[in-house]
């Protein structure tokens, strides 16, 4: 048994606590006074001071792209996961659009092993909807699992119409295909969000509304931009229609007429929006009215974000910075931190049904985070674990830094260096 000792976030409240932690990695324990019980220091073996750190429940990203199979010049689940871990994500979920995408059971048994061989932190894999049958048959086997919805691809309205197995939660990248044209037209971000306006994405967000609210399904709709579309969601959500949603750092950070339009590194799908519209998201996430943060981490090699932005492929890169940055927009923003922590803590855990994650609470996982809020530091290429380097939060000056991180009860992470790697499969039923 190991104890943790520090200022930890419990229930939305900072307490100094002793946490008693099993070897099977379970908390067991949760107490206050150093001496209050010592049957249970009796049995410690180890001991991991906090100091003036704080505490905080292991974060869910459900969001990334790492690459493998088939482009690993761009990421693997062993760069992806140290990048992560890196930054308190101790599980993650992986989006099927690989070389050849995850659409049935083969490819999903595939990526599977290549994962649990590779990955430091724990983790899920989507499906990709092309064939209801392909779903059906990797669900009979693994549960419940994700299926992405890639709405801007025109077949996709036509399997929308078809009997879905229900235990899925369909994430819907929300773009109508009438309203979007191809990012490859466009020579700017200016560009890029006019031919991929936001009233794609409320359109796209209609019809997900529509699917859900008809046939019964449970939907999460993936980095919206705009907080006209988030109303949409809420007001449908108030009418009894189960859907969730995610936004993105990039789209709550950046805006056009604070990036360098012709840069590739702002480059990403949805676009990045004017300044009008990421306003609106942030007035949404300070309410607390988000769901949850998902990173869309989505690496690609330098060469191909740093030549023409009509050449170069949509995505932005950043899982390794995602605490760092919540914590400098809570300050920013005058955002209450331990609300942003929930959007990528507990509420993941409780949308996706990953069960026994995203709080410190007796009976949960030791999924734990280290983290010193008093740091400032600035984000260098030279010091990611990613491969993908080139990103758009190089340079940035963040607030609060990662120590160490704590997987299962086991210290994985440390000041930079990786000690241990016992990632696997996380079966949400």
């Amino acid at each position: 048994m190991i104890l943790i000792r520090g200022l930890a976030l419990i229930e939305r409240t900072w307490r100094r606590v002793n946490i008693a932690i099993s070897d099977a990695g379970y908390i067991v324990k949760i107490w206050r006074s150093d001496y209050a019980n010592r049957y249970m220091l009796s049995r410690v073996e180890a001991i991991y001071n906090a100091k003036e750190c704080l505490i905080l429940p292991g974060l869910i990203d459900v969001h990334v792209h790492f690459r493998e199979p088939g482009e690993e010049h761009k990421e693997d689940f062993s760069t992806g996961t140290k990048a992560a871990l890196a930054s308190g994500v101790v599980v993650i979920g992986d989006m099927p659009n690989n070389r050849f995408p995850i659409d049935n059971l083969e490819r999903f048994c595939e990526k599977l092993q290549i994962a649990t061989r590779s990955s430091y932190t724990d983790f899920f894999l989507y499906l990709m909807l092309t064939n209801p049958n392909r779903i059906s048959e990797t669900i009979r086997k693994f549960g419940s699992v994700p299926v992405k919805v890639y709405l801007y691809d025109r077949r996709t309205l036509a399997l929308l119409k078809k009997e879905l197995p229900r235990e899925a939660i369909y994430v819907f990248h929300a773009e109508h295909p009438d309203m979007v044209s191809d990012h490859g037209e466009a020579h700017d971000a200016y560009e890029l969000d006019k031919i991929r306006p936001v009233e794609a994405e409320l359109r796209g967000v209609d019809i997900a509304l529509r699917f859900a609210r008809e046939r019964g399904y449970r939907i999460h709709i993936t980095h919206v931009s705009s907080s006209e579309a988030i109303r949409k969601i809420l007001d449908a959500r108030g009418s009894g229609v189960r859907v969730t949603f995610d936004v993105t750092p990039h789209h709550i950070i950046f805006f056009l007429e604070k990036v360098d339009p012709k840069s590739p590194l702002y480059k990403v799908l949805p676009p990045i929006r004017r300044r009008e519209i990421n306003t609106g998201l942030l007035r949404m996430l300070a309410k607390g009215l988000v769901d949850v943060i998902a990173t869309d981490h989505a690496p690609h090699s330098p060469d191909e974000k740093c030549g023409d932005f009509s050449e170069a492929p949509p995505g932005i890169s950043g899982v390794q910075y995602l605490l760092p940055l919540l914590y400098s927009i809570s300050k920013r923003m005058h955002i209450d931190f331990r609300m942003l922590i929930k959007m990528v803590t507990e509420n993941p855990a409780r949308i996706f049904m990953i069960p026994r994650r995203g709080r410190i609470k007796v009976g949960f996982l030791a999924d734990l985070v280290i983290f010193d809020h008093r740091r400032k530091w600035v984000i260098d290429p030279d010091f990611a674990f990613s491969k993908a380097k080139l990103t758009p939060y190089n340079s940035l000056v963040v607030r609060g830094e990662v120590v160490a991180t704590f997987l299962r009860g086991r210290l994985v992470y440390e000041e930079g260096n990786f000690l241990k790697r016992i990632g696997n499969y996380v079966f949400a039923k």
